[in-house]
């Protein structure tokens, strides 16, 4: 696909370059001639230097001729001004990044006016990952497919825990509730399969459909806890959003913010939050506000470095809290995960994702590409929702008889509704979705499993 980019700081450079991996033709508009020359040094991109709004940079650029549009300056006005130009030039569809709260339920009722394909919000996407997370706190991450009805989480093995130490076929041979589908052992992604033993520091991916989870750990041994009080430090605009959720469930929240304006501004917003006016990586003041004893502290300034230490001192005070430290430096997030941080959010990949997905879709069309996908395991492996067609080679075949790839696993069948965690006997039709795990990238119709 052709595609041009509007905006090259760090959330267009990380879509910049996944995209081109990918093998689109990728153009990108910049004003700002540093991020420009950063971009055009490191990425296989063609480079126009000025204003997204510019019609003869968009002409130059060749906008009228594009198949997507994706607007992601630090300007949400000018984000959509610019998508309704380029609609207006002849791109085939637009992406906007848009931040502001205020312009949620806006959206929406302009979104056909304008033109506009689809709109990303970094923040609030973000904070819909943490919520996930904390509604199910045994896991370091959570994703949702087939509209929710299937869940995909990171598992920490310990060595005191039940699972360490026991293979594949001992732990999920005889559940339908859950499998296991990838492993990160030491920066290695694997596939396990049924003599794989699990050890000490692995990080387990599983997925299941939604709500079974809680049996699988019971049934494995594996204890939880609910989280009933939030600390977070931070007090923007994904701390906004992450805030009214948890308080829509009836989760106690407290918010650490450094500006007073910004925290008055919160509170208002949101009475039912306790906020405090100071250095959330302050120990005297976490003391204070209960970090021995909280559920969960979330770490969601704009400055990686103090996420980063606070949420080790949070799990140096208090072992059994539940930390999520938010990461601007995509470049970060590998090397801070052993560290032990707990679950760690990048507004800059969770927006990458959903965009190449989408491209993904349009490239494919309805019916026969991508209808979801998350890149997993740092990023080493993806998880992609596939519709199946009826002229699939997949359709009808028993999944042990299919000659799949190497590194490749089908995790889920979601079949009218009915989520199936599938083995060897089970088999794909027409007109299912199906999830696979692969270390591959690129996949874009379901029969790329195949050899």
């Amino acid at each position: 696909m052709k595609i041009i980019i509007a905006g090259v700081g760090k959330t267009g450079y990380t879509v910049a370059s996944q995209l081109a991996l990918e093998g689109h033709a990728i153009t990108v508009i910049e004003e700002d001639g540093e991020a420009l020359n950063e971009t055009v040094e490191n990425v296989d991109v063609v480079a126009y230097h000025g204003n997204c709004v510019n019609r003869n940079v968009l002409d130059d650029a060749g906008v009228g001729e594009s198949d997507l549009f994706i607007a992601l300056t630090g300007d949400d006005e000018l984000n959509l001004f610019s998508c309704l130009i380029a609609k207006k030039l002849g791109a085939k569809n637009t992406v906007a990044r848009v931040r502001q709260p205020e312009y949620s339920g806006v959206i929406p009722l302009i979104a056909e006016d304008i033109g506009l394909s689809m709109a990303v919000n970094p923040e609030r996407e973000t904070a819909a990952e943490i919520a996930r997370i904390l509604e199910f706190p045994l896991a370091n991450k959570v994703e949702f497919f087939a509209r929710g009805k299937v869940e995909m989480i990171d598992y920490a093995v310990t060595a005191k825990g039940p699972l360490c130490g026991k293979t594949v076929k001992d732990v999920f041979a005889n559940t339908r509730e859950a499998l296991v589908c990838a492993v990160n052992r030491e920066g290695e992604v694997l596939i396990p399969f049924g003599d794989f033993t699990f050890a000490e520091g692995d990080i387990m991916t599983i997925i299941a459909p939604r709500g079974n989870l809680g049996a699988f750990f019971k049934a494995s041994g594996v204890a939880g806890h609910s989280i009933k009080r939030v600390i977070i430090s931070g007090g923007g605009r994904t701390s906004f959003y992450l805030a009214g959720e948890l308080i829509s469930h009836r989760v106690r929240v407290a918010v650490i913010e450094r500006d007073a304006q910004a925290a008055r501004a919160l509170h208002e917003v949101l009475p039912e939050v306790e906020v405090t006016v100071g250095d959330g990586t302050a120990q005297k003041l976490l003391v204070e506000n209960g970090i021995e004893s909280a559920d969960a502290f979330c770490c969601l300034t704009g400055i990686d470095e103090e996420n980063i230490l606070s949420s080790l001192y949070a799990r140096h005070v208090n072992p059994e809290i539940k930390t999520v430290t938010k990461l601007n430096r995509v470049e970060f997030v590998p090397i801070v995960k052993p560290l032990g941080v707990g679950s760690v959010v990048s507004p800059k990949l969770i927006a990458s994702d959903r965009i190449v997905s989408y491209v993904r879709a349009k490239q494919n069309g309805v019916g026969s590409g991508v209808l979801t996908l998350y890149r997993i395991v740092d990023n080493k492996a993806e998880a992609i929702e596939f519709e199946a067609s009826a002229g699939s080679a997949l359709i009808g075949v028993p999944i042990h008889l299919l000659k799949l790839k190497e590194n490749v696993i089908i995790a889920c069948i979601n079949r009218g509704g009915k989520i199936i965690s599938p083995r060897g006997d089970d088999t794909v039709e027409a007109g299912d979705t199906v999830i696979v795990v692969t270390t591959h990238t690129g996949f874009d119709v379901l029969d790329d499993v195949l050899c």
